[in-house]
């Protein structure tokens, strides 16, 4: 490759971008909210990630081929979304380059969303943070988020806020509250919601909310025959021994 860089990024210039990354990771939750919000708020694809390290394939979309690291834009909004797992060398790599990148277009907030496993489930989902400086932890405090005071940050997320932070961009990353073990999309939702505040961009999260709602049902299906199934088994149990 040119400069015998491991990673190129096709990007155009975007002055004072805002970009939200969404790449996959626990309950897929950034990964689905990037992904919504692209396609919510009408973007295209404006560029990508060239690299002899992304496995050989293309991406099948609306019947047309696409990179599988690759960022949609509209106005001054640039979102980041992979439909591959990422190896952490090239975490590494692209999380790099791409801090330089918006170093140079100055930009506005650097926003990076995932997801926290928390192995249980419970009534209200809270959205954890943290910002690259004490100011944007208020911030965020402000629209509700609770404050990560320990812990780590996996993948392209904690790389995004430590490089970003080292070159003093406004970072961010939001991490919503899942069980872990499966697609949640009422998570997306709200680390949308904070986005939302964070960014004042006007769009709905009800479709994710509908969708939420129908897989907490089919769930909740899943777990009563499996109720029933269990008290079949006991009395078939009791009778062989009465």
């Amino acid at each position: 490759m040119e400069d015998k860089k491991p990673v190129k990024l096709v990007l155009p210039e975007v002055k004072n971008p805002i970009l939200i990354e969404g790449y996959p990771g626990i309950g897929l939750v950034g990964h689905i909210a990037a992904n919504f919000l692209a396609k919510e708020l009408g973007m295209e694809m404006i560029g990508y990630v060239e690299s002899p390290f992304i496995p050989p394939m293309a991406l099948i979309l609306e019947g047309k081929p696409n990179p599988p690291l690759r960022f949609y834009g509209k106005d001054n909004i640039i979102v980041a979304v992979a439909d591959i797992y990422v190896p952490p060398t090239l975490v590494n790599e692209i999380a790099s380059e791409l801090v330089n990148y918006l170093k140079e277009m100055k930009a506005e907030k650097v926003i990076s969303l995932g997801g926290i496993g928390i192995g249980f489930l419970k009534e209200k989902l809270e959205v954890w943070g943290v910002g690259s400086r004490e100011e944007l932890n208020k911030e965020l405090e402000n629209n509700g988020v609770k404050i990560l005071q320990y812990g780590s940050i996996m993948g392209m997320s904690g790389k995004l806020l430590w490089e970003a932070s080292r070159k003093d961009l406004d970072a961010y990353a939001l991490m919503g509250e899942t069980f872990g073990d499966r697609p949640d999309p009422r998570a997306a939702a709200n680390v949308l919601e904070v986005v939302k505040k964070l960014t004042n961009l006007d769009f709905s999260t009800e479709p994710l909310l509908q969708e939420a709602r129908m897989i907490e049902e089919q769930l909740r299906k899943m777990h009563e025959q499996m109720e029933q199934a269990r008290q079949r088994a006991e009395k078939q149990y009791e009778t062989l021994y009465l």
